[in-house]
Parts: structure tokens; sequence; C-alpha cells
């Protein structure tokens, strides 16, 4: 009795810690999957926080410059800035619910803040020229949401903002000079009224 006593305690330690070590391993994509539908920009108001090592240095102007491809294969550079007052830049992944929730409603402010001069582009984070295994779901995903602002490969250029995110999609906006806005960051998924108020937002502290 006392031996089995003795097995079943060894049993239930080895079920709670390989629950605990699977939690952890997959805590980075339960992270970016928890938001579900659209959220407000007033929902959560650490999630419109810049993260720390952004917000840390967003007082010299980061800055981000790179040279990718899109979807499509053409060669997208920070020039791209440039050319707007405004961009939004929207960090999702394939794997991301949200995300893919959040795009037509994205597609349509693209649509609308366009006649004001501003831009969105994507960066696609589980997406790299070294590992291409999800491009035709990117493109498939694209072409079901009905997008056409491009959707650009993840480079190690944008790692300085990656890195630090706590979780997908995370939207935040360039200006053209391709200095990241400080305080522009959002975490979450949002609809066209928040992302309308989003723009309307910084549009607004841009022209102070």
């Amino acid at each position: 009795m006392k031996h089995s006593k003795i097995i079943l305690a060894v049993l239930i330690c080895a079920v709670i810690f390989g629950s605990c070590s699977k939690s952890e391993e997959m805590k980075p994509m339960e992270d970016s999957m928890s938001m579900e539908g659209s959220m407000s920009m007033n929902d959560n108001a650490s999630s419109t926080a810049a993260p720390k090592k952004i917000e840390a240095s967003a007082s010299k102007s980061t800055v981000l410059e790179f040279s990718t491809i899109d979807l499509d294969g053409n060669t997208v550079t920070n020039e791209i800035f440039s050319k707007y007052d405004l961009t939004l830049v929207n960090v999702w992944g394939t794997f991301c619910g949200p995300c893919k929730v959040e795009l037509p409603a994205l597609e349509a402010a693209y649509k609308e803040y366009a006649k004001k001069n501003c831009n969105v582009i994507a960066i696609t984070i589980d997406l790299s020229k070294e590992d291409t295994s999800t491009l035709d779901l990117a493109k498939e995903i694209w072409k079901d949401s009905g997008c056409t602002f491009k959707a650009l490969y993840s480079v190690p250029e944008f790692a300085a903002v990656t890195d630090t995110l706590t979780g997908v999609p995370t939207s935040f906006f360039v200006d053209k000079k391709g200095a990241i806005v400080k305080g522009s960051f959002h975490t979450g998924a949002l609809d066209l009224e928040g992302f309308k108020k989003f723009f309307d937002k910084h549009l607004g502290m841009m022209m102070k």
C-alpha cells in the first residue's frame, strides 16, 4: 500500500510539472490569441502603452530602416514612409485569430484615410525569407479578407520593435521620416470605429 501511494504521488507530480512546462511553452501563442473579436482603444489602458524598450528610446525618434519584400515578391523599403504624412504599421501573424478578424476593418480604414495622405502596411511576424512555410496561408488570408495594402515579410531590422511586443495584433504609427510616433502602440484587435479613433487621435496630435 505504501509503495502504491509513493507511485501515485510521483505520477501526480509528473502531471503537474508537465502541465506547467507545456503552459509556459505555449504562453506566447496564448497571449497573442487572447483577444477575440474587436476591442476599443480604452478597453485596456496598458495595451496602448509602447513596449518598454521602444518607449525608452522614443524620445530619440526611433527610426525604422529596412529592405524586405511583400507577399507578391516586390521590394519594399523604409522609403515607403516618405510618401505619406502618417503610416499605420500593423504587426500580425497567420496563426492569430484576432489578427484575421480585424483585417477587413483595417482595410476599410486604409481606404478612408488614404484621402488624408495616410497609409497602412503590415508586418507578417511568422513569415520571413528564411521561412516561407506560411506564405501560401498569408496570401489566402489576404485574399479572403479583401486587403489591398501591403503585407511584408519580417526581417531582422524589425526586431527592435517585434521583440518587445507582448502579443499580436499590435498597431503603431510611423511618420514620413520613418520615425515611430511616441505613445502610438496599441495591442489588441480593433473594429473600424476603433481604427478611426486611432487615426484621428494621432493625426490630431501631429497637427498641434
